[in-house]
């Protein structure tokens, strides 16, 4: 592995980035023909975390009249999962915008960092489906969840 991936992941795995926790455990349904959890099933270990943090951070969601969905979502893998394993999955804000906000979560094996989601999520209202840009209130709650690492 080069030196600037190293050096990602120390930041990516770095737990004190990350403000709000879940946790998950891998179940016999996550895995694939080789045994090993599928990379559909980690993407829903992020989801779930996600959609955890949008119901802190906008009380309701998703049933709300504004609410966060994912405009965009990449994922790097790091190491195979296998049965059994209880994981834990870090969220934090790593930048807030007008109408959107970017999401960094880590999925955690014990000490080992496995994977790492960098998303968009953007604010719609749920009658238009257009963006609306964030309340002022909605800013001050989402600076609680900036990454720590800064």
């Amino acid at each position: 592995m080069n030196q600037e991936i190293l050096k990602d992941d120390q930041h990516r795995f770095n737990k004190l980035r990350y403000r709000h926790w879940v946790e998950e455990n891998v179940r016999f349904s996550d895995l694939d023909a080789l045994g090993h959890v599928n990379n559909n099933a980690i993407g829903e270990y992020f989801e779930n975390a996600r959609a955890a943090l949008f119901s802190i951070i906008t009380p309701g969601w998703p049933w709300c009249d504004e609410i966060f969905v994912l405009a965009q979502s990449s994922i790097d893998f790091r190491h195979e999962l296998h049965l059994p394993a209880h994981l834990r999955i870090g969220s934090c804000i790593t930048e807030i915008g007008r109408t959107s906000m970017k999401v960094a979560n880590a999925l955690f094996h014990e000490e080992n960092g496995l994977a790492y989601c960098e998303n968009v999520s953007v604010l719609i209202r749920r009658s238009t489906r257009k963006p609306v840009a964030l309340p002022e209130a909605l800013r001050e709650m989402l600076k609680n969840f900036m990454d720590n690492a800064y």
